[in-house]
């Protein structure tokens, strides 16, 4: 398990600094999705559904997809930190998916942070550890972010199953992102989405 903590951890930062938004990608379907989490602003940014957030203090923004029809700076609740950036209360979000953007449709509501949307994925063998070495299939997503990006998708979390299946984490598993995902990297690669569809 600490291995893939370890494993896990620096592909969230690598992600962190490089897929703070998604752009291209497919126009919404009309299908409505929800997720409960933070919502985070870095000046002169799109807010960002936090998916994951860095440690320091004052915090310098998260990982995750962009927001549309939310400002943070009438929002009650919102605590703005001394570098400009602002952080919502846990809100419970409903929207469609644009182009790698959540496009409210809702008015957010606050609720207990306990009921945070949880990201999960397939659970590891009993006694699993993973190498120091980072394996093919993640070096293969990891090169081709930009690509991914192109498409509006973004990838949240990926990490082995085991010595032979990995996973990843998109705030969308929706059937475009899904087929895509599955004929570029084949049936090793278990994608799981962040977001949960509503209805």
């Amino acid at each position: 398990m600490g291995g893939r903590v370890r494993l896990v951890s620096s592909m969230l930062l690598l992600l962190v600094a490089v897929s703070c938004g998604a752009s291209g990608g497919a126009v919404s379907s009309g299908q409505l999705y929800t997720v409960t989490t933070m919502v985070m602003q870095k000046p002169g940014e799109a807010p960002h559904a936090c998916a994951a957030a860095p440690l320091p203090y004052p915090p310098i923004g998260c990982g995750g997809p962009d927001v549309r029809g939310l400002d943070l700076a009438t929002l009650p609740g919102v605590v703005r930190y001394v570098n400009g950036v602002r952080v919502s209360r846990t809100l419970r979000l409903v929207g469609t998916w644009d182009a790698g953007t959540l496009v409210l449709t809702r008015r957010p509501t606050a609720v207990d942070p306990a009921r945070s949307t949880q990201i999960h994925v397939c659970q590891q063998p009993n006694g699993f550890t993973a190498n120091g070495d980072t394996p093919p299939m993640m070096q293969r997503l990891m090169a081709d972010t930009e690509l991914l990006r192109s498409r509006g998708i973004m990838l949240l979390e990926f990490g082995p199953c085991d010595e032979s299946t990995y996973f990843t984490v998109v705030p969308v598993a929706d059937a475009d992102t899904v087929q895509f995902l599955a004929d570029r990297y084949g049936p090793t690669l278990r994608i799981y989405g962040w977001m949960e569809p509503v209805g």
